[in-house]
């Protein structure tokens, strides 16, 4: 038998195979189910739920692409099978999370309405979340992010009372301004760090170091900052929007000459369209530093 014609019995007996396994009713191809397990894990279906259509669509078309018929007559039926499981499970579960949602969206939204500042911002980022997969129907990523949301609405209010009995605590001036020797050192440095917060939630800051800090280093320098500042807990978030430089001048001893060289640094002020976040909990500014 020659090539061609060995190709074509091939080609028959993978025919054949396939018209036994469909019988007269012609079953999903390996596209069509291809595409359909594409569509429901877009939907946010697990993996898991569409494991065994997978599996067999990928024998099916292996078994197709190297002409075996035994290969596509034992997966055919499960990939189709396995299809309509995911499919099953996916309506099944559409119409029993549509209810889940509602019930839980009313509730998460009852116990936000005691939030305000970064809580109240970080639940409704993940509530807009929900509701676009809502709206969308893709109910299963909404339930995952309504889960979540809910989940941590405890540590979200739990948050908010912390952040209640420190924000009164908080306003005002506080300095921390020390002197920095190294032990058996004769040079020594005078570190200034403040903090200015308002009623208004807008803060200033600065950080100042004039002296000699090593053998080799004196260093002057000083830094401002202005922002706005909130609380996640008892942790101050600052927003930082503007920082100054007035001064910064490092003056270092080049031994072999022993003699000390300045070096001033540019100065600058610069305001931020992307605010700096830094932080500092409350626990650290009460112990280090003094309220004026």
């Amino acid at each position: 038998m020659n090539r061609f014609f060995k190709s074509m019995f091939a080609l028959f007996v993978v025919s054949i195979a396939t018209i036994s396994i469909t019988g007269c009713k012609r079953g999903p191809t390996v596209e069509e189910v291809d595409t359909r397990i594409k569509a429901l894990l877009e939907k946010g279906v697990p993996d898991s739920v569409v494991a065994d259509a997978k599996i067999a669509l990928y024998n099916v078309s292996t078994g197709q692409k190297t002409n075996n018929s035994t290969l596509i007559r034992k997966y055919s039926d499960s990939m189709a099978i396995g299809i309509e499981k995911a499919e099953k499970w996916y309506n099944e579960a559409m119409a029993s999370y549509k209810p889940y949602l509602e019930n839980l969206k009313k509730t998460i939204v009852e116990k936000k309405s005691n939030l305000s500042g970064l809580h109240l911002k970080t639940a409704d980022s993940l509530l807009a979340i929900c509701d676009s997969f809502i709206n969308i129907n893709w109910l299963v990523q909404a339930k995952v992010k309504m889960d979540k949301l809910d989940s941590i609405m405890p540590v979200l209010l739990d948050n908010e009372k912390k952040a209640s009995e420190i924000k009164k605590l908080v306003v005002g001036n506080w300095i921390d301004a020390h002197i920095l020797q190294a032990e058996d050192q004769p040079y020594k440095a005078k570190s200034i760090k403040t903090f200015s917060f308002g009623k208004d939630g807008k803060f200033e800051s600065s950080e100042e170091l004039v002296g000699q800090t090593t053998p080799y280093m004196k260093e002057d320098w000083k830094f401002i900052s202005w922002g706005t500042y909130d609380f996640k807990g008892d942790t101050i978030i600052l927003s930082i929007n503007r920082e100054k430089c007035p001064k910064q001048i490092f003056t270092q001893l080049w031994v072999k000459e022993n003699k000390w060289k300045k070096d001033v640094k540019p100065t600058y002020d610069s305001t931020f369209s992307e605010p700096k976040i830094e932080s500092i909990t409350y626990k650290t500014l009460k112990e280090e530093f003094k309220k004026r």
